[in-house]
């Protein structure tokens, strides 16, 4: 399972200076790192080395994610370590229609660790170009408020210009037009909603002739938010 309640979340933040951190015996060079792709990259591997510093045989039995876009990888399948022994794990990280900076973990867990406590956790800060920028990414109105009409600005950070191709909404209760400020590099998304009697949430999805797949298709949200 790859799934995580905050109370779990809550409870591993709380126990694991007492518990894993003490006695965990693998230490790492580095467990938080931050890296940098290139715009076209499909993935991206981090290596994190270890060392067991403990008086005991250390074994690594399981590892795990919230993401399943993370794969780890221990070097040549080594999962035993004698005392003062080294080894190195690979994070991989595919990059799909990610952009921006992006914040992941890997938990590792030991034959020594309690079943819902892993005694490492390795994050990763990946920062990916954004070619391609909405902003904001969503936009909301308050239930039985205004209709007033809202703005997403859209830029293109390229060295060439990226042209919108054709843009379609989920709700037709969001209706939407498209100004061109300066072709192929920046235009502006106004959405007027015609209801907001009630709560409702749409999608509108932008097309680009971007060369590289994970800018061809944008996401903006809009949504009538429930009155409290």
């Amino acid at each position: 399972m790859r799934i995580f309640t905050p109370f779990f979340l809550l409870a591993f933040a709380l126990l694991t200076p007492i518990t894993a951190q003490g006695a965990k015996g693998l230490t790492f060079d580095s467990e938080k790192k931050a890296v940098a792709t290139k715009a076209g990259d499909l993935k991206v591997t981090v290596p994190y080395t270890f060392e067991n510093t403990s008086k005991r045989t250390i074994t690594i039995v399981r590892w795990n994610s919230a993401c399943s876009c993370l794969n780890a990888r221990i070097k040549n399948s080594q999962m035993i370590y004698k005392p003062g022994e080294k080894g190195e794990i690979h994070i991989d990280f595919e990059l799909g229609s990610f952009s921006g900076t992006q914040e992941k973990t890997v938990m590792l867990w030991t034959k020594d660790d309690p079943a819902e406590i892993p005694s490492t956790v390795l994050s990763v800060k990946i920062t990916i170009p954004v070619l391609f920028e909405l902003l904001p990414k969503s936009l909301a109105w308050e239930q039985n408020g205004s209709k007033k009409a809202k703005t997403i600005k859209l830029k293109v950070h390229h060295d060439q210009p990226i042209n919108i191709k054709s843009i379609s909404g989920s709700n037709d209760a969001f209706p939407y037009t498209i100004k061109t400020i300066r072709e192929g590099w920046e235009y502006e998304l106004t959405i007027t909603p015609t209801d907001v009697s009630k709560p409702s949430l749409g999608m509108i999805r932008i097309n680009t002739d971007a060369k590289i797949k994970r800018y061809q298709r944008q996401q903006a949200f809009v949504y009538v938010k429930a009155k409290k």
